[in-house]
């Protein structure tokens, strides 16, 4: 199904089908990239550099919330 609920002016939108295989839940963000694997996450950027860039974006109190993983296999347009 290809819906969108209210796209923003400015921001492009891509369409595609996924199906999720897994969604994976981990405590901290440490334990996602441990889990996980950091070059699984982004293989261009050091487990280091990933964590202090999660960390920019999302402060302490939301990653007290938890964290998922998710895996997905795009399908065929």
């Amino acid at each position: 199904m290809k819906t969108l609920s209210q796209p923003r002016v400015g921001v492009p939108q891509v369409l595609t089908d996924v199906l999720v295989k897994r969604i994976t839940g981990y405590r901290t963000f440490e334990e996602l990239l441990d889990g996980e694997g950091p070059a699984n996450v982004n293989p261009a950027s050091s487990r280091e550099q990933q964590l202090a860039d999660i960390r920019e974006i999302y402060p302490a109190e939301k990653e007290a919330l938890g964290t998922l993983a998710i895996e997905i296999e795009l399908l065929p347009q």
